[in-house]
């Protein structure tokens, strides 16, 4: 629908790219978790990471622990979809994946208004397209 329930960022240097996507979407699931969502709808850019969630595609070793982990995290949630989208509209994840290039450890936001003022930009942008869709 467009509402911001949750934003988080962290560093996660040293990990490539899938490593990265698929760490971040375990820490997603576990803040979703701990906030009582039972119902998710998944959005990643990562058709590797999207298809190992979904179990149509053999692990890659250097992700399987973390893609193992999620999915056990997953038997938990009521209703859980996970849908490829592109990069680029994937846009808010991108630029929050920027902002944890510059952390230390992880960062949540639970308000719209305390984000970034350009994330807020991202965001409206996107929910406007929600809106204009229906």
């Amino acid at each position: 629908m467009g509402a911001l329930v949750a934003a988080y960022a962290g560093n996660l240097n040293g990990h490539s790219s899938n490593q990265a996507k698929a760490v971040a979407l375990a820490w997603g699931i576990r803040i979703a978790l701990a906030m009582g969502v039972k119902n998710m709808d998944i959005k990643g850019d990562s058709m590797l990471i999207i298809d190992a969630v979904k179990g149509r595609n053999k692990l890659n070793w250097t992700i399987e622990g973390t893609i193992k982990d999620t999915l056990r995290l997953i038997s938990g949630i009521d209703s859980f979809r996970a849908m490829h989208i592109y990069r680029e509209g994937n846009r808010v994840t991108d630029a929050m994946a920027t902002i944890g290039l510059n952390l230390l450890g992880l960062r949540c936001w639970r308000s719209h208004n305390s984000l970034p003022d350009h994330v807020k930009f991202l965001l409206q942008e996107e929910k406007s397209k929600i809106s204009t869709n229906d």
